[in-house]
């Protein structure tokens, strides 16, 4: 199986030598998909609606609990990777969530974030080696009373 690297360049799929595509390893061909599954809200994939992950349906959410809902962030990255990565087995996913402060001085104003540290320890099935992903990102304001 041929893991070929993001962006792929369509122009050389017309050349008569197809091994001109660039490859990379099936260990960052994995890292690539689980990016692409993590950052995808479900719906923006044109051919598979149900494609990335429903973290994004927490982004604005009003928090009540938190834990409840570092808990269900969790579950809603778990689900995703056992959908949509089937090249990795034995998933232990863990989230660690940080505030982050930013001043705008052209606005007078102070945004606060949430930026997310997920770390993914996993199995390569078709290897049995095992591996690690790690992501950052950042999310919308939360609210919380």
């Amino acid at each position: 199986m041929m893991n070929y690297k993001l962006p792929i360049d369509f122009s050389r799929l017309f050349e008569t030598n197809i091994r001109n595509l660039s490859e990379q390893s099936e260990k960052d061909s994995i890292d690539q998909n689980l990016e692409l599954i993590i950052t995808t809200c479900p719906g923006e994939h044109k051919y598979d609606s149900g494609f990335g992950c429903k973290i994004w349906n927490l982004d604005f959410e009003k928090v009540v609990s938190k834990s409840l809902w570092e808990e269900q962030f969790l579950k809603y990255i778990s689900d995703a990777i056992k959908k949509y990565e089937p090249r990795i087995g034995d998933v232990d996913a863990k989230v660690e969530f940080f505030d982050t402060k930013r001043e705008e001085i052209s606005l007078g104003a102070t945004f606060i974030k949430k930026r997310v540290e997920i770390k993914i320890d996993a199995r390569i099935i078709n290897t049995g080696a095992k591996c690690c992903f790690y992501y950052s990102l950042y999310l919308g304001p939360l609210n919380s009373d």
